[in-house]
């Protein structure tokens, strides 16, 4: 009987997933290997979005103009995605489209996508690398980090 609870309760929670937790990280572009020389004043960087294990990545390359100057500040406006389903996530990212400016919807969007991919296909989004390899990768290569 307790058996066919969990999976019951397994179920349920797969059926409805949650975004538990964003990253976001600038690439510091001088240490980063096999960048090209006219690339290493990019500022680029990578989003990722999880619910539990599965997880969702964009990259985002901005033009000098319309980077940020604090990019924690910059992507804070994430957070309120945090606890939505990513279905939902979606339609509040389109909602804010006009105040968020499309070069933030447009990365952040398609981490979503990846996302919901990734779940649909079960697929955790770190197949070519374990999960303390990304945060080693990260961490080596980050000039700014971000986790909320």
């Amino acid at each position: 009987m307790i058996a066919s609870c969990d999976v019951g309760i397994q179920r349920e929670m797969s059926a409805d997933p949650r975004i538990s937790s964003m990253e976001i990280i600038r690439y510091d572009m001088q240490r980063l290997p096999c960048i090209e020389t006219e690339h290493v004043t990019c500022y680029c960087g990578l989003f990722k979005i999880s619910c539990g294990e599965t997880h969702g990545f964009a990259e985002f390359k901005l033009s000098e103009g319309a980077h940020p100057t604090d990019l924690v500040h910059w992507a804070s406006v994430f957070r309120r995605l945090r606890g939505m389903q990513p279905t939902q996530a979606i339609r509040h990212i389109e909602q804010h489209r006009e105040i968020w400016g499309n070069e933030r919807v447009l990365f952040v969007e398609e981490a979503v996508r990846n996302l919901l991919f990734n779940l649909e296909t079960r697929n955790d989004g770190s197949s070519k690398l374990s999960r303390e390899e990304i945060r080693t990768f990260l961490m080596h290569y980050a000039l700014t980090y971000y986790s909320f």
